[in-house]
């Protein structure tokens, strides 16, 4: 009778951590989308009620490193907006916005420098995984972890945008919807 009851209850643990699993990604992404909505909000409203774009703080310069292993730095690119994403291979969520940056890349590369940074990961295998996904956008490294300390990343991934002026508009981390996305990219235009 007793390894009957631990049989039951070992089952419906199983059963509540399938189901944990299987919702987290949904649950995760939907209160992603409404705190950013509600950040975005307070950030319109914030906006609204500033004059100028002084009052939004400068970004920090980092130092990451292109396809060749040759340094370069954000304040290098000064001049049109950024949109910096940092990701690792290992990220679940970054894996799933990544196709978001490519089609927008390939709608706004033009006018708008896209900056997919990998975060940690080994360059080989970072390498690989972009060639493997055809992505077109362009892809740098944190190979001495400047990213990584300079913006805190604790957590992946974490989306920065920039405006031509160098005032950083947007800073968080998190899964971002195509429609958030885009909203980042109507901001900073």
């Amino acid at each position: 009778m007793k390894n009957k009851s631990l049989i039951i209850v070992a089952v419906a643990f199983a059963a509540i951590m399938i189901l944990a699993v299987a919702l987290y990604p949904k649950l995760a992404e939907k209160a992603n989308e409404a705190t950013t909505e509600a950040a975005e909000i307070t950030e319109s409203t914030e906006a609204a009620q500033s004059t100028t774009k002084a009052e939004y703080p400068e970004y920090a310069d980092i130092e990451i490193f292109d396809t060749k292993g040759n340094a370069v730095r954000l304040s290098d690119l000064e001049g049109k907006p950024m949109i910096i994403n940092f990701w690792a291979t290992w990220c679940g969520y970054c894996l799933y916005e990544m196709p978001y940056f490519e089609e927008a890349y390939k709608k706004y590369g033009d006018e708008i420098q896209f900056l997919m940074v990998n975060a940690n990961d080994d360059f080989s295998d970072a390498r690989e995984f972009i060639d493997e996904k055809d992505y077109t956008f362009p892809c740098y490294y944190d190979l001495e972890y400047s990213a990584y300390m300079t913006y805190g990343l604790s957590s992946l991934p974490r989306t920065v945008a920039i405006d031509a002026e160098g005032n950083m508009l947007y800073n968080r981390a998190g899964l971002i919807s195509e429609e958030t996305l885009q909203r980042i990219i109507d901001t900073i235009k």
